[in-house]
């Protein structure tokens, strides 16, 4: 989906004999927003006047997962990009890549009581603010 990337215009989903829903692996999609919403959240965790560390007690490290709570498979995000850009993308199911792991769902729950993170955003943003971030950077970041 890399605008222009790609020489096999024919996307590669590996696997759809998972224990998921629709035999895809399960993802949990964050919108980049949303991540940026959390690390700032975090960061305002170290504020002087923060409950969230006891100075004397912790140290000023803590982990916590930033996900909505709830995976999307592939082919999900397929059809939501379809949507998203108008395209038919065409994939073609091939075999599981050695290590994945049917579903990798974030816990947000900590994250959720002690910064008040939420990911609102949901898949039809993403895939809508995705395509028109690309369209509009086909070489990312780099030079134009």
């Amino acid at each position: 989906m890399a605008v222009g990337r790609v020489k096999d215009p024919v996307l590669k989903v590996f696997g759809n004999d998972y224990p998921t829903p629709d035999g895809t692996c399960v993802r949990d999609y964050l919108h980049v927003l949303d991540l940026a919403a959390g690390h700032s959240l975090a960061l305002d965790a170290l504020e002087e006047g923060s409950t969230v560390f006891n100075g004397k007690t912790e140290a000023f490290c803590k982990a916590y997962n930033l996900g909505k709570g709830k995976g999307m498979s592939v082919l999900q995000i397929v059809e939501a990009m379809c949507k998203a850009t108008g395209f038919d993308y065409k994939y073609e199911i091939v075999g599981r890549r050695r290590g994945d792991v049917p579903d990798l769902t974030a816990d947000p729950a900590l994250a959720e009581k002690e910064l008040g993170f939420r990911a609102p955003q949901d898949l039809e943003t993403m895939c809508r603010d995705l395509w028109n971030w690309q369209s509009k950077n086909p070489l990312g970041y780099g030079e134009q």
